[in-house]
């Protein structure tokens, strides 16, 4: 793109060239001003948009459509006619063409940078209508068809070499079903049908190249996966029978063909296409040659590269500033030297270190294409020589070349990965121990660790501490959960709810999922049982949400002697304590208790209070759904005063004097 002008509302602003970084996944950098803008608009998977790597994507529902109608016909004319039938469909309000006047001027002032005294770039107003004006490199929906076309082309002219790479490219930008979390409307549904229509497309022809290129042994589990999820595509069932039938499996490949005519017959009253008839009449002659796979080698094996993150969460609440920091410590294009960077995200039970890992993860996906390795860890999981066994796996190391040893497996992995782009995340760490063999040699790779303590020893790492939300973001945060017109009506006691349980997201999280299920339960009503409660963790639980046993999980890491220290320290009250205080508790001396409240707070179970860092002793508290977990384990042995109403009052005093 050359330098030019973007004329918006009179005003002109200098364009330079759009710049690209990693073809996998392109991003166009504009320069408004002094001041340059990276924008991303991503439609294949939850909707998103990125400026300078910042998450700036609308949250309110008809501004997302609104948004995503845009995008999708990006650098066109979309008439106010056609943005009103999306969201209201034949039923509009008599305000709906103000109503979308509104929309556009909040959508120009949270996306587009500004300049004194002029309008943003980017969102042009025209007759009657609206054009987003985007580099094409910006938006992941024109890279995807651009790059399939791309691949259809070479596939068509005999490079399938070619193809498969091009095509592999356009369907890694797929995260999902495009637009999953978009409430859409007849025109946005056409065009979500349009897309999937064409990733299915790609797949297609990508796993065609794929048999020209004799991979047909390495299809054979796609394939039946792709025709169990598909189950009236007939060309992949073509695909598949072919596959069996190189890998000398005949009479699975006649079987393939039974079963998806039977259903073809059952459901649609149609025969199969004339090309599938021909493909099976070959195969009962026998007039197809089997082609063996050739044998290669297992350092050879071509596989594609590891892409194993979790989902991301839609309803991701706050920490920009620390994402912003975890991702600069990370990112290649920000390092000056050639050292492996770990980032160590900590936090106590509950606090939200996994969604958080994997957000960061999602931002450096395209910056790490040679693989993403996640493994979690913990009591019931896999150690370090298994996950090694999953990690090269991954890469095509055959089961029975895997070595016996941790360090042998942990060498193979660093030969691996030496000149190579790799991001590792790791969950739920317990020590050191578990992080060591599994990091990777390359100075372009990066690691994210979460633990609630224990890796303090790693050198080149970043730590994030993460705390609790704060009111507004655990506010937030149930509202997107159980919804903005639900929690608004009862404002002040959604409030009261989230500071009962400390802001703690899981906490949060597992309340949101209670109101959610009993729509038209009132806010109040959850407030109250959980104010009366002497469980409180009882409520703080649904399906597998679990907020006791996250905290058992750390509880059960940390010595015995701690362990019993934990125990007993609800006995001295709902405020701050020193270690002169809870010395007599715990029957030891000062220094020993000091030592015991130390090694809680390195698990996550304790906090130090903010003002004891200055020149008087230091003083530790509970986080309070810690102290609930702790009450509960004091009166299974000894009866003793619940403390939880105490911590009720002083919610609703603050809350009054707020």
């Amino acid at each position: 793109m050359s330098p030019g002008v973007v004329v918006n509302g009179g005003s002109r602003f200098p364009v330079t060239a759009v710049h690209f970084r990693n073809s996998g996944n392109r991003r166009a950098e504009f320069h408004l001003g002094d001041d340059p803008v990276l924008l991303q608009f991503k439609l294949l998977g939850p909707l998103c948009v990125l400026s300078d790597e910042r998450d700036i994507t609308p949250s309110a529902p008809k501004l997302r459509e609104i948004l995503a109608l845009l995008i999708v016909r990006a650098n066109q004319f979309v008439s106010t006619t056609d943005l009103v039938d999306e969201v209201w469909g034949a039923d509009p309000p008599r305000s709906a063409q103000v109503t979308v006047q509104t929309y556009i001027h909040r959508l120009r002032k949270s996306l587009f940078p500004r300049e004194s005294g002029h309008e943003p770039a980017g969102l042009h107003t025209g007759w009657h209508g609206y054009r987003l004006e985007i580099a094409a490199e910006a938006v992941d929906k024109i890279q995807f068809e651009q790059m399939a076309q791309r691949g259809s082309v070479a596939l068509e002219e005999g490079d399938p070499a070619e193809a498969t790479e091009l095509l592999r490219h356009a369907l890694r930008l797929w995260r999902g079903p495009a637009m999953s979390d978009v409430e859409t409307g007849e025109l946005l549904s056409a065009y979500a049908v349009r897309l999937e229509e064409g990733r299915l497309r790609a797949l297609e022809g990508r796993v065609e190249a794929d048999l020209q290129l004799g991979r047909h042994r390495g299809l054979v589990s796609e394939l039946k996966e792709l025709t169990m999820t598909q189950p009236l595509h007939e060309g992949f069932h073509g695909q598949l029978m072919l596959a069996l039938h190189r890998c000398q499996r005949r009479d699975e490949a006649l079987d393939v063909y039974r079963r998806f005519r039977g259903r073809l017959v059952e459901e649609l009253a149609l025969e199969p296409s004339p090309d599938l008839q021909r493909l099976h009449r070959s195969l009962l002659t026998a007039e197809t040659e089997p082609r063996p796979a050739p044998e290669v080698p297992a350092e050879r094996v071509q596989v594609d590269a590891p892409a194993q993150l979790p989902n991301d969460i839609a309803d991701f609440t706050g920490r920009t500033e620390l994402l912003g920091s975890a991702v600069r410590w990370l990112s290649p294009a920000e390092r000056t030297d050639e050292g492996l960077r770990i980032v160590s995200v900590m936090g106590m039970p509950g606090v939200g270190k996994s969604a958080f890992a994997v957000r960061v993860a999602h931002r450096l996906r395209p910056a790490f294409g040679d693989g993403q390795f996640y493994a979690r860890f913990g009591p019931a999981d896999a150690g370090p020589k298994e996950v090694l066994g999953q990690f090269l796996r991954a890469i095509g190391v055959p089961p029975e070349r895997l070595p016996d040893s941790v360090e042998e497996r942990a060498t193979m992995f660093r030969s691996w990965s030496v000149d190579r782009n790799v991001l590792v995340v790791l969950d739920d760490v317990t020590s050191d121990a578990d992080v060591q063999p599994l990091l990777p040699a390359g100075p372009r790779c990066a690691v994210v660790a979460t633990a609630c303590s224990g890796l303090q020893g790693l050198a080149g790492t970043h730590t994030i501490d993460l705390e609790p939300l704060t009111a507004g973001e655990s506010f937030e945060m149930l509202s997107v959960i159980v919804g903005r017109e639900r929690i608004a009506a009862e404002r002040d006691d959604a409030l009261g709810l989230v500071g009962l349980c400390g802001h703690l997201p899981l906490a949060v999280r597992c309340l949101g999922a209670r109101l959610r299920s009993v729509p038209g339960w009132p806010v109040r009503n959850m407030r109250r049982h959980l104010e009366s409660s002497t469980r409180p963790l009882d409520l703080l639980q649904f399906n597998r949400l679990d907020v006791r046993s996250r905290l058992a999980g750390s509880y059960r890491t940390v010595p015995a002697p701690a362990q019993s220290a934990f125990r007993l320290l609800p006995t001295l009250g709902t405020g701050p304590f020193s270690a002169e205080d809870a010395a007599p508790r715990l029957d030891c001396s000062p220094k020993r208790a000091e030592a015991l409240l130390a090694r809680l707070v390195g698990h996550g179970l304790l906090r130090i209070r903010p003002d004891g860092a200055g020149g008087g002793p230091v003083r530790f508290e509970f986080h309070p759904i810690t102290r609930c977990y702790a009450e509960e384990l004091l009166a299974k042995d000894n009866p003793a005063p619940h403390l939880w109403p105490g911590y009720v009052r002083e919610v609703l005093e603050v809350r009054e004097e707020g």
